[in-house]
């Protein structure tokens, strides 16, 4: 039987930080350092590569938090809309090559280079006037407006 309705069997927006297609995903495993959000740009912490925390520009982006497989524990309405966050010393799965939902702090267009920001960890264009971002960590997927979700798919080496 021919599929005929996308949303039967993955559906289009599920939330930041989930996975957004599933064929040739690589992830690392990080204990966190501090809080980090689903979705955002994770760094290596300074004085530990086991431990991750939110991107702040003083190092490179090594992947973008995953959201959680079983859910946000911590809250009491459990929906595909919840935004989560790890807290200290929980294991964080960090999405190193796949696409996943972000968070865009401007305007993207399918296509156009993402970098992320240094004071959020969220997600820009890559010809943003903010100065304070990464270096080119993925490329847009899908369009969205400023403080929407959008597909962004990265393929980030070994570091």
């Amino acid at each position: 039987m021919p599929i005929t309705n996308y949303d039967q069997y993955m559906p289009e927006v599920s939330g930041k930080g989930r996975i957004a297609q599933y064929p040739e995903q690589r992830a690392d495993t990080l204990a966190a350092a501090g809080a980090i959000g689903w979705g955002r740009a994770v760094q290596y912490a300074a004085t530990n590569k086991n431990r991750g925390e939110v991107y702040n520009g003083s190092r490179k982006v090594v992947g973008i938090a995953i959201a959680n497989h079983y859910a946000e524990y911590r809250s009491s309405n459990i929906n595909n809309s919840i935004t989560g966050e790890y807290v200290a010393n929980d294991a964080v799965s960090v999405l190193r090559k796949g696409i996943i939902w972000v968070e865009v702090l401007e305007d993207v267009e399918k296509g156009e280079p993402a970098v992320a920001d240094n004071a959020t960890g969220d997600f820009r264009p890559s010809d943003t006037s903010t100065t304070d971002k990464s270096d080119v960590v993925g490329v847009f997927k899908s369009s969205a407006s400023a403080g929407g979700l959008a597909q962004l798919e990265i393929n980030l080496p070994q570091y």
